[in-house]
C-alpha cells in the first residue's frame, strides 16, 4: 500500500512537470538594433531582456506557461523596424512588445502599435516617444528632460551658466535641442551656441570650434553611439577644458573604447548600475543591482552599462504586467499603467495614465569617467 502511494505521488509530480514544460508559451515581441550604428546598445538590451525572461520562467512563468520572446533586428533603421514589427504581428500571437532601441526607430513603429493595440515598452531615450502620452506606448529610459535637468542641477550648483550645445541631427538629438531651450529658461542659463551633426559624420571639429569660440563654461553633447567618442576626442584635440557632458545613454563600457584617453573627466547622467558598488548600503536598489551585474557578467562575460539597465527594466515591467493580467493585450496595458513603487535597476517606477515613463530626476545619478571606470559624482 505504501509503495502504491509513493508511486501515485511520483506520477502526479511527473504529470505536473509535464504540464509546466509542455504548456503553450506566451509570446512577446522583442525588436532590437542588433546591427547598424545602434548595435552596441541593441545587443546589450537584448541580453538584458533574456536574463529577465529566464528568471521569470524559472519561477513558473504565468500559471506554468513560459514566456517566449520573438526577436527581430531592426538594423537601426526605422523603415526596417516597421517591416519587422508587421511581420511579427502577422505571424506570431505576441501580447506585448519590448523595444525598439532608438528614438527614430521607436517613433516609426508607434502608428502600427496604436492601430493594433499592442502594449510596447521601448528603450528609446527621446521624450517624443511618450509626449504626448500615447495609449499603448511606454519607455524605460529616463525622460530626456529629467536627464538634462540632472546636468542642469550640477551646472547651477557650480555657477556654470553659459552653455554650448551639440547634438546629432536625428530624432534623439532634435528632441534634446528642444529640451535644452526649456531647461535654459528654467535655470536662467544662456545657450551661447547650438550646433548639429549627421550620425554618419566622422569629425565634429568644425561645430566644436564654433561653440568654443563663444566662450562657454560647459558643453553638453546629445547623441548616442560612435559620435559619443568622436565628439569627445574632437573636444580634447581642440584643447577644450571646460566641463563636457554626454547624454543619459553614454554611461557604457564602450564609451571608454570610443573616446580613449579623451574620456577622462567627461560627465553624464546615468542609472546607478555603473556605480552600484559605490552606493550606500541604505540604497533600496543596491542589492538588486549587484545581483543583476553578477548574473549579467557570468552569462555574457562583460560588464553591463546603463543601457542594459533600461532594457532589463522594460522587460521586468512587462513581465510583471503579464503576471498580473494574463495574456491579454488590453489588460497588460492597464496593468502597466497602474504599476506603482516598482524597484527597478534604473529607478523606482510609478506609472500612471499621465506618465508612461514612471521615473523622476531623483532616480538619476551624475557620473564621471575616471581611469577607465565611472565614478559617482552626485
Amino acid at each position: 500500500m505504501k509503495r502504491l502511494l509513493l508511486m501515485m505521488i511520483f506520477g502526479i509530480w511527473i504529470f505536473s512537470l509535464s504540464l509546466g514544460y509542455g504548456a503553450e508559451p506566451i509570446k512577446v515581441g522583442g525588436i532590437f538594433s542588433l546591427s547598424g550604428p545602434g548595435a552596441h546598445i541593441g545587443v546589450a538590451q537584448r541580453n538584458s531582456v533574456l536574463i529577465a525572461i529566464d528568471e521569470f520562467n524559472k519561477k513558473g512563468g504565468v500559471g506554468g506557461r513560459p514566456i517566449e520572446m520573438v526577436t527581430g533586428d531592426d538594423e537601426s533603421d526605422p523603415t526596417k523596424a516597421v517591416l519587422v514589427l508587421k511581420k511579427t504581428i502577422e505571424t506570431q500571437p505576441i501580447v506585448a512588445l519590448i523595444g525598439p532601441v532608438r528614438t527614430d526607430v521607436g517613433m516609426a513603429t508607434i502608428p502600427t502599435l496604436e492601430k493594433e493595440g499592442i502594449p510596447a515598452f521601448m528603450h528609446a531615450g527621446g521624450d517624443v516617444i511618450i509626449t504626448p502620452v500615447r495609449k499603448w506606448v511606454f519607455k524605460s529610459p529616463y525622460r530626456a528632460v529629467d536627464a538634462m535637468e540632472r546636468i542642469a542641477l550640477y551646472l547651477e550648483k557650480n555657477k556654470l551658466v553659459k552653455i554650448g550645445f551639440l547634438a546629432s541631427a536625428d530624432g534623439f538629438g532634435k528632441d534634446g535641442a528642444a529640451i535644452v531651450d526649456r531647461i535654459a529658461a528654467k535655470y536662467a542659463f544662456e545657450i551661447l551656441a547650438k550646433e548639429a551633426f549627421d550620425l554618419k559624420d566622422v569629425d565634429m571639429t568644425a561645430q566644436l570650434t564654433r561653440i568654443n569660440a563663444k566662450g562657454p563654461q560647459a558643453i553638453i553633447v546629445w547623441t548616442i553611439g560612435p559620435p559619443m567618442g568622436i565628439t569627445t576626442k574632437n573636444a580634447r584635440a581642440l584643447g577644450i577644458i571646460v566641463p563636457l557632458f554626454q547624454c543619459h545613454g553614454a554611461a557604457e563600457p564602450i564609451f571608454f573604447k570610443l573616446a580613449g584617453d579623451a574620456a577622462e573627466g567627461v560627465m553624464m547622467p546615468s542609472t546607478k548600475i555603473v556605480v552600484a558598488d559605490q552606493l550606500p548600503e541604505t540604497d533600496v536598489q543596491k542589492k538588486k543591482l549587484l545581483e543583476y551585474i553578477k548574473e549579467y557578467e557570468a552569462r555574457f562575460k562583460e560588464t553591463p552599462g546603463t543601457m542594459a539597465a533600461y532594457g532589463a527594466d522594460a522587460a521586468y515591467l512587462v513581465l510583471e504586467a503579464i503576471k498580473k493580467a494574463g495574456p491579454d493585450r488590453a489588460k497588460i496595458r492597464d496593468a502597466l499603467e497602474g504599476m506603482k513603487g516598482y524597484v527597478g535597476l534604473s529607478g523606482i517606477y510609478n506609472l500612471s495614465p499621465e506618465d508612461h515613463t514612471g521615473t523622476t530626476v531623483k532616480d538619476i545619478v551624475l557620473v564621471k569617467a575616471e581611469k577607465g571606470k565611472f565614478k559617482l559624482v552626485e
